[in-house]
């Protein structure tokens, strides 16, 4: 389809393409583009080089994070006010009504109902000196948008316009002087799910959103009432999310369903995500055209709260926690090496001089002792790689005025919480025990109890183990011999306790 536009409005558009594809002339700007340039070539070149020369099994979903928190690092030296901010990523599948639910909360539009599904152009809202919006460019340099271009950026740009500029830029800022949360800047990420159609690119890449969303302090999760619930995408989604950030679910278009239903949704998705083990911080129902009827004082307080939450920059701890990854990899294979070599040796010492197996066994001996040089260099290697990504990355952070202290490996100790009822089933197995089904002693607890006596055991109980003092409406009762009342309850029940063992 060829755009209708004016010569005037095609010009434009022209000038918005060439912005998009210019270096940055600033000396400073091209000096920390150099850096940048310098570390991403160490990833690609040098880590990839040493990878072909041994690699743990997950060195993709190593090298992946490396280059994504690579990215994100770029976007704070390109904008770095954002390293003192808390972020809250919006994150949830294509067309849940995420940057409709922003506008709403902000009072004003401020982004593109419907950023392009096939970009992965993650935009960042925060306050400001002044009213700005800004993107980086093909070549990772900022350059400023006007509302226009910016509002541009939707999935009707190639019919409307004939560009697809969206697949040019890595992320936006806008900035505003009245944003209402000082120390928050606001993450709205693309759905991690494909549209139907078959434009989708690999830039919407579930990883990508993955990526953003973990590098977030906070989550608000968007799903849309016209599902019915969550959807067991969204689910799956979120289990593979770090299970420390704080989760906030919206449910967004809630004047499509009845007050009724919409009660039933929330409950649902709380019953759900609980079981799952995903519990939320809170379900809020919201609604841009029923205000009234769903109001946002539960966003709004819980924004509040992550606003007066310190921010900690964690990009060399991510960095370091990544390459970590990869020696604690060659340090197995020395082991295993060492381990391999000891034993040869333990047989060598026991052969005669003339056994026809010496000569295999030493061959054996000579490969594991290759195989732990092998293991030696691509230590060192890998410990040189480290070193000088650290040394530029603490060079550019410097530059920028982002403090980056290199972290030592015990400050990567995470004490993470366990779920002991999972651990013990898990072991069950390995004990020959079966498996027990508490659901019918669990039912019986819960089933309400019919009692025929209850007046008379009431007086029985009264007489046997109260003062008379009891007997007095207005003197309050004191029980005198609770010990046994509890030993003889306990073997009452004890025989329905026993079940439960």
């Amino acid at each position: 389809m060829t755009p209708n536009l004016t010569p005037q409005a095609l010009a434009e558009r022209y000038h918005f393409l060439c912005r998009s594809t210019q270096p940055d002339a600033e000396p400073s700007a091209s000096a920390i583009q150099t850096h940048l340039d310098d570390l991403r070539r160490l990833l690609q070149i040098d880590l990839l080089a040493l990878a072909r020369r041994g690699s743990p099994d997950d060195f993709a979903d190593i090298y992946f994070a490396l280059t994504q928190e690579l990215e994100r690092f770029r976007e704070f030296c390109a904008f770095p006010a954002l390293a003192g901010k808390f972020i809250v990523a919006f994150g949830g599948a294509f067309s849940a009504g995420k940057s409709s639910f922003i506008n709403a909360l902000l009072g004003k539009r401020l982004l593109p109902v419907e950023i392009d599904p096939t970009t992965s152009l993650p935009t960042y809202l925060l306050r400001g000196e002044t009213d700005a919006i800004c993107a980086l460019n093909l070549f990772g340099h900022r350059m400023a948008l006007s509302d226009e271009e910016f509002s541009s950026l939707n999935h009707d740009e190639p019919n409307t316009y004939g560009s697809h500029i969206a697949n040019l830029l890595g992320c936006a800022f806008v900035t505003r002087a009245n944003f209402p949360w000082p120390k928050l800047a606001f993450a709205d990420t693309p759905g991690y799910t494909r549209p139907d159609d078959a434009s989708g690119s690999d830039r919407t890449d579930e990883r990508l959103a993955r990526t953003q969303l973990n590098a977030a302090q906070a989550i608000v999760w968007v799903v849309s009432a016209e599902n019915g619930g969550i959807n067991e995408s969204d689910l799956q989604f979120l289990a593979s999310l770090q299970n420390d950030i704080p989760r906030l679910v919206i449910v967004t278009r809630a004047d499509k369903k009845t007050p009724q239903d919409m009660d039933d949704i929330v409950r649902g998705i709380q019953r759900t995500l609980t079981e799952r083990n995903l519990p939320p911080l809170a379900v809020v129902p919201v609604s841009s055209r029923k205000k009234d009827e769903y109001p946002l004082d539960i966003v709004r307080t819980q924004l509040e709260a992550w606003n007066k939450t310190p921010r900690h920059i964690s990009f060399a701890r991510n960095f370091k926690r990544l390459f970590t990854r990869y020696a604690r990899f060659i340090e197995d294979e020395q082991r295993r090496a060492n381990l391999h070599l000891n034993r040869l040796n333990r047989i060598l010492a026991r052969q005669e001089a003339d056994d026809d197996n010496m000569a295999d066994i030493e061959a054996l001996k000579n490969s594991a002792i290759a195989d732990l040089q092998r293991m030696d260099n691509l230590r060192d290697a890998l410990a040189d790689v480290s070193q000088k990504f650290f040394k530029l990355l603490k060079v550019i952070g410097d530059t920028v005025g982002i403090a980056l202290p290199v972290p030592e490996e015990i400050d990567l100790l995470d004490i993470q919480s366990f779920d002991l009822l999972k651990l013990l089933l898990t072991v069950r197995p390995t004990d020959n025990r079966k498996t027990l089904d508490y659901r019918p002693t669990l039912q019986r607890l819960t089933t309400p109890a019919h009692v025929s006596n209850l007046n008379s055991l009431l007086r029985r109980t009264a007489a046997q183990y109260c003062s008379p003092a009891l007997l007095s409406l207005t003197t309050p009762a004191v029980i005198t011999k609770l010990p046994h009342l509890m030993r003889r309850t306990a073997s009452h029940y004890r025989s329905e306790i026993s079940v439960l063992n």
